[in-house]
């Protein structure tokens, strides 16, 4: 299932189809996050990971080294609705886009990428008409036996035509964290505009690649993100769609990300075009913040090796919490001394009783914690730390 032929990622670009992209960061060969060990001596298969961004609109990208079926699974192990940091996130989304929309009992809310149902679910209690697509057969399961409407699918332009064809235009599209797993963004936002009718609204969440590159959050790239976005790629493959960037508005998930408003028609708040002059400000297309977050990652790899190391040597009981995508890609870049964790704690079953790819390190039940007492806690998914942290006191 590896050896794409394709060049996207690696020569073109996915956003705007240049031929401009430079390669950045080079985080060596890694197991793709989500393909867990059974046990401790399995070898995983392992693909070159490499940043590169394209010099003409800004877009980070990796090249497919691994077909996405082989990727998004029917197996896939993440389940939105096990951090109540998320949850509590859409509940918000939801009451805000169902007051500022004014949404009914008429209108039908569709959700990319619905997981286990956890957003549309907020919906449908307000009453309002949901349906979900979804790749992963297991998560999608979850959300049908709650009574989410959830097609098991790739989304793409042939699939919206055909869909607007039997459903008609829905109000309100979401795709929230799902653009970065997208290997043919194009199609995808393709797929976005052939099912925006004249009064849809599209509401699309993404990390935002400057915070990536200024905070030097390499850990956040591994080989189910294909793609890194800025309001500057956005607005260029949303005018390549057929789809217009109206509004933008800065959030605090992920460490930093945007919520980007498309429609297929205006009027563009002032303010897109502020976040672009800011981005550009601020160095995102300039080889020097790429060179810093280069510099900078190597850094913080180099330092937390050290760091195990010097705490295995001392005789400290080191483990870690969240057996997160971002987690397994720290680990593999640090190499063996990853191996000095004794295990790695995770709420999710299904990740328990497994082996972290790469790393080997096994995952257990967070229960584990109260009967050892380790002497550290290395929190993994640093982006919800302050739910872990109190978990974990």
């Amino acid at each position: 299932m590896s050896g794409v032929s394709n060049t996207r990622g690696l020569i073109e670009c996915r956003g705007c189809a240049g031929d401009t992209l430079v390669e950045v960061l080079d985080l060596g060969a890694q197991p793709l996050p989500s393909e867990y060990a059974l046990t401790g001596e399995e070898v995983m298969d392992a693909f070159q990971l490499t940043l590169r961004i394209c010099a003409e609109c800004g877009l980070g990208q990796l090249p497919e080294v691994v077909r996405p079926e082989r990727i998004f699974h029917q197996e896939y192990p993440y389940f939105s609705s096990a951090s109540q940091t998320w949850l509590a996130h859409a509940r918000d989304f939801a009451r805000s886009a169902q007051e500022g929309l004014k949404l009914s009992a008429n209108d039908w809310v569709l959700e990319v990428a619905s997981n286990d149902g956890y957003l549309l679910g907020e919906f449908a209690k307000a009453g309002v008409q949901v349906r979900g697509v979804e790749p992963a057969a297991n998560v999608a399961s979850v959300a049908q036996r709650k009574g989410i409407p959830t097609e098991v699918a790739f989304f793409g332009a042939d699939y919206a035509r055909d869909r607007v064809k039997q459903w008609g235009y829905p109000r309100l599209v979401v795709a929230n964290n799902v653009m970065a797993h997208v290997p043919d963004l194009f199609d995808f936002t393709l797929g976005l505009a052939a099912v925006a009718g004249p009064d849809t609204c599209i509401a699309i969440e993404n990390p935002s690649f400057l915070t990536l590159l200024q905070n030097a959050f390499f850990d956040t790239i591994y080989h189910e993100h294909y793609a890194y976005l800025s309001v500057t790629a956005m607005r260029q493959l949303a005018r390549r769609a057929g789809l217009e960037l109206v509004d933008v508005e800065w959030l605090t998930t992920h460490g930093g990300s945007y919520r980007y408003w498309l429609s297929k028609h205006g009027p563009v708040l002032p303010r897109v075009q502020q976040f672009i002059v800011d981005e550009q400000q601020a160095g995102l297309m300039g080889s020097a913040l790429w060179r810093d977050f280069a510099e900078r990652s190597q850094r913080q790899i180099e330092n937390a090796r050290a760091w195990l190391l010097a705490q295995s040597e001392r005789g400290r009981v080191v483990v870690a919490y969240g057996a997160a995508h971002k987690g397994n890609t720290f680990l593999n870049a640090i190499g063996s001394a990853a191996k000095t964790l004794r295990y790695v704690v995770d709420a999710s079953e299904a990740k328990q009783g497994k082996f972290l790819p790469g790393s080997q390190v096994p995952v257990l039940s967070p229960d584990q914690l109260d009967r050892d007492g380790p002497t550290d806690v290395l929190i993994l998914p640093w982006n919800i730390a302050p739910e872990l942290a109190s978990q974990i006191r």
